[in-house]
């Protein structure tokens, strides 16, 4: 949850109060004077107040620290291990502090983009769409993570070159090991004979065509690496294009 203006308001005056009823009861205490007390306390007070204002103003020339808003367009095969790879990272930022959204293909499919099919025209504008949200996020220094197959280059290309600070991350696995995986039955079912009630059609891969990108800012080899190395080999990638 999010508070308010007013409760933020609010909040700062509490502290600052119970700052002040602190202060000036640990200078009667050792005074015993009124006066002493408000001569303190205010002189404390606007003395920080100033000191704040610097303190601030010079910080916000320091380029140290500071995080800018990325985005990731993920793509891979269906099974690869996109969305797993990116809430993992996506986990491991938010602990450091960093704000991260993970645009899982899947479940866009179910809101945002519910009226696409999957044709190639469908499929492009599904990643159209989630390139707005990402930009939208980037825009507003969040991390951005669009975990979809994302299947063919132009539109890869297209997001590329129409938002800044995009960065493209294959999520590489060969059709045999997807196949011995195969967590859904999907790659099964799209290899069942045509006419066959349980195939399924269109299937990236298999039955519609998936176009490896041409030069990828990462390449994580998820047929290959353990999860672990994935996920380490992700995040260091993502630090680096935010500081």
């Amino acid at each position: 949850m999010i508070d308010t203006f007013y409760r933020s308001v609010l909040k700062a005056f509490s502290w600052r109060f119970l700052g002040l009823f602190i202060l000036g009861w640990i200078t009667y205490s050792v005074t015993d004077s009124l006066t002493n007390v408000t001569i303190i306390a205010v002189s404390y007070h606007l003395a920080m107040v100033f000191l704040y204002f610097v303190h601030e103003r010079i910080w916000s020339r320091v380029p140290w620290g500071k995080s800018a808003g990325l985005f990731i367009q993920m793509t891979g095969m269906s099974g690869s291990g996109k969305s797993t790879l990116a809430y993992a990272v996506a986990h491991r930022l938010r602990m450091r502090g960093i704000q991260v959204e993970v645009l899982d293909g899947d479940e866009y499919r179910e809101g945002l983009c519910k009226d696409l099919g999957f044709s190639r025209k469908d499929r492009n504008q599904n990643i159209r769409r989630l390139g707005f949200v990402s930009k939208v996020l980037a825009r507003n220094k969040v991390i951005s993570i669009i975990a979809a197959i994302n299947p063919y280059e132009n539109i890869r290309q297209e997001l590329n070159g129409s938002y800044d600070n995009v960065r493209t991350v294959y999520i590489k696995c060969d059709l045999k090991e997807l196949r011995r995986r195969d967590p859904k039955g999907f790659y099964y079912r799209a290899f069942l004979p045509e006419g066959d009630p349980h195939r399924i059609n269109n299937f990236t891969g298999v039955s519609d065509p998936y176009e490896a990108p041409l030069a990828p800012d990462l390449i994580v080899d998820s047929g290959k690496e353990e999860v672990s190395t994935s996920i380490q080999k992700l995040e260091k990638f993502i630090l680096r294009n935010i500081t």
